[in-house]
């Protein structure tokens, strides 16, 4: 309404301050106004790449990847040329919503590629599955001049494992082992790939093999062993309590990626006793799951499920208190959650804030 009112009033406004106003609604995912923003921009004529940038970065906030690589083709259109850095957002947004083609196509336009700009075009040949184009843009990098570091290596080992190549994947460890030291990120990459292949036993091998190298299993390596376990299982879920009981062992807390994988699983289970153990799980926790979407909408839809009233009722009390600004399929939890426990009120007061307050477009 204030920027309407300044526009009523004739009151200059700069570019500056578009583009600050672009930001601010980037961290608050506000993208109806955004697009006011926009639509006065070009009215003006005054899209540059600044205000380009401000918007792509809207976009990229909330995770709306095709539509900012949409952006490009009208950058060019208006006679603007991309600097550096947009190339090197582009090229990852189109890695993100799968454009690979356009990602090879930016970088072969960009005025020069930085390491990073190399391993977007890595995670693209990933999201192809394309072994073969990850190692030939990795020695495209050796060639190149750029410094090389154990952070390519491990993109091109993603790639691998990604692609169910775990031959590759050890012959890419073992090339590593001989020129420089993996790293955690190595392992745990490694170990991505015995878990998606379902090795459990591949995969409790290589915590050992870590061990060994120095690298003290952390977070993300139970948990990735865990997701494995609760996914193999069919329902037995004595691998999964073996691991958790690892990680205390090993010192290791439980995390909200470790409750939300659980969850995920118990939540489609009949066993109560199963269901039971992980809601204590939780609580032991002490997570605040109104500080986690994925968390959050995790022990929603496991609440919902087996009719744990009294524990939806606390969260959705909770919420109310948090200051979290949901996502739209948050809200969908929530008014659902809502509905459960017959309180229709607070399904119209979600429906009103995610409409109305945060200008959400409401979705099936």
């Amino acid at each position: 309404e204030l920027f309407e009112e300044m526009q009523t009033r004739g009151i200059r406004i700069s570019e500056g301050l578009c583009v600050g106003l672009l930001s601010r609604c980037a961290d608050s995912k506000f993208l109806r106004f955004a697009e006011a923003i926009i639509k006065f921009c070009k009215a003006k004529g005054g899209m540059t790449i600044a205000v380009y940038s401000a918007l792509m970065k809207v976009y990229a906030y909330c995770s709306m990847f095709d539509k900012a690589c949409d952006l490009y083709d009208q950058i060019c259109a208006d006679g603007l040329e991309p600097d550096a850095m947009m190339y090197g957002c582009l090229m990852k947004f189109s890695v993100e919503c799968g454009r690979t083609k356009l990602s090879r196509e930016l970088s072969e336009r960009a005025p020069s590629l930085d390491i990073q700009n190399y391993m977007s075009l890595i995670r693209a040949a990933g999201r192809d599955r394309d072994v073969n184009r990850a190692f030939s843009v990795l020695e495209r990098l050796r060639v190149s001049g750029v410094p090389l570091d154990i952070a390519a290596y491990n993109c091109v080992l993603d790639v691998c494992v990604s692609a169910g190549d775990m031959n590759r994947a050890r012959e890419l460890v073992d090339e590593i082992k001989s020129i420089s030291t993996p790293d955690i990120i190595t392992y745990n990459t490694l170990m991505k790939g015995y878990c998606s292949g379902s090795d459990i036993k591949g995969a409790r091998a290589l915590l050992k093999e870590m061990e060994e190298a120095g690298h003290r299993p952390n977070d993300v390596s139970f948990n990735c062993l865990l997701n494995a376990c609760v996914s193999s299982s069919s329902g037995n879920f004595h691998d999964a309590w073996e691991t958790i009981a690892m990680m205390e062992k090993a010192g290791v807390a439980v995390d909200n990626y470790t409750m939300s994988i659980l969850l995920k699983a118990v939540k489609s289970v009949r066993n109560e006793t199963v269901v039971t153990q992980a809601l204590q799980l939780l609580d032991k926790s002490g997570l605040d799951v109104c500080k986690d979407e994925i968390l959050l909408n995790n022990v929603l839809e496991t609440c919902i499920r087996h009719r744990e009233t009294r524990r939806l009722e606390n969260i959705l009390s909770t919420f109310m208190k948090s200051g979290l600004r949901p996502s739209l399929h948050t809200y969908g939890s929530l008014i659902k959650a809502s509905a459960a426990l017959k309180n229709l009120d607070q399904c119209w007061a979600l429906w009103q804030e995610m409409e109305v307050r945060r200008a959400m477009v409401p979705n099936d």
